[in-house]
């Protein structure tokens, strides 16, 4: 009767413990999502970015295929206008230079942090899986003390029984006797 009570509340922490273990998992199913859904947002916004680099690029390319044409046909018009194309891809090409950096600064920023981001995600996927290893140590401890507990019920009532069985014989040998 008394191994019956513990035996329930393993039972009991066992179920909780599986419980446990479930949530766990769907937590680390959930970061996942999370983490490739941070991904695709970061590729978007990235891709969103290059738009206007793309843009000026056009503009630029458009601005040389001028200039080379002028240059094919020359006359004395169009030598002011080569210096002013040549000014305006210049300064074009300036402009596209530092909007580079601004876009390689802001791609490594967030990099960065995607990085970072990648990082936490890994530290508690790896403490998810510590706890599972945890509860599933703790499982088999469970197990293995359920195991013992039933052993010793086992002996406990050999005992009882071995015990019974000399009180009857003893009694069968006292009643013999008188």
């Amino acid at each position: 009767m008394l191994t019956e009570l513990p035996q329930e509340f393993w039972r009991k922490n066992m179920y909780q413990r599986e419980d446990e273990a479930k949530k766990t998992k769907e937590e680390y199913e959930m970061t996942k999502k999370t983490e490739e859904i941070a991904e695709a947002v970061a590729k978007e916004e990235i891709a969103e970015e290059l738009i206007p680099l793309r843009s000026q690029l056009n503009q630029m390319q458009q601005t040389l295929g001028q200039l080379q044409s002028y240059q094919q046909t020359p006359s004395t018009s169009t030598g002011q206008q080569n210096q002013q194309q040549a000014n305006q891809l210049m300064q074009q090409m300036k402009q596209f230079g530092t909007q580079v950096q601004k876009q390689q600064q802001q791609a490594f920023q967030q990099l960065q942090q995607s990085i970072q981001q990648c990082s936490q995600i890994l530290n508690q996927a790896n403490q998810g899986i510590q706890s599972v290893q945890m509860l599933t140590q703790m499982n088999q401890l469970i197990t293995q003390s359920e195991q013992q507990l039933n052993q010793m019920s086992q002996q406990q009532n050999q005992q009882q029984m071995n015990q019974q069985n000399q009180n009857q014989q003893q009694t069968g040998q006292q009643q013999q006797l008188q």
